[in-house]
C-alpha cells in the first residue's frame, strides 16, 4: 500500500482553526468614531461679546414695542436711509 499526500493540507488543523477565530474576531471588533473639534471652531461656539450686545439691544427694543414706549426717532431714520441709498 502507498500513501501520498494528496488532500492534505499543508497547514496544521489547529493552526488553521486559530486563524479563523481571529479572523472572525478581527471582523467582529467595532471601531469607535471619533471627533476632534478645532480651536477655531470652538471659538466659533461661543458668542462675541458684541453678539451678546446686539441681542441685549434687540431684547430691549422688543419690551420697549410691546410696552407701547418706543419712539422712532424721524431725523436719525431719513438720515439712514439716505446714507444707505447713497452708497
Amino acid at each position: 500500500m502507498k500513501i501520498t499526500n494528496l488532500g492534505v493540507n499543508q497547514i496544521n488543523p489547529y493552526k488553521r482553526n486559530q486563524m479563523q477565530t481571529e479572523k472572525t474576531q478581527n471582523a467582529l471588533k467595532t471601531t469607535a468614531d471619533q471627533l476632534e473639534i478645532s480651536s477655531a471652531a470652538k471659538s466659533m461656539q461661543t458668542k462675541s461679546p458684541i453678539e451678546v450686545e446686539q441681542a441685549e439691544r434687540v431684547a430691549a427694543i422688543k419690551a420697549d414695542i410691546e410696552a407701547g414706549t418706543y419712539k422712532v426717532d424721524a431725523k436719525q431714520l431719513a438720515t439712514n436711509i439716505l446714507k444707505y441709498y447713497q452708497i
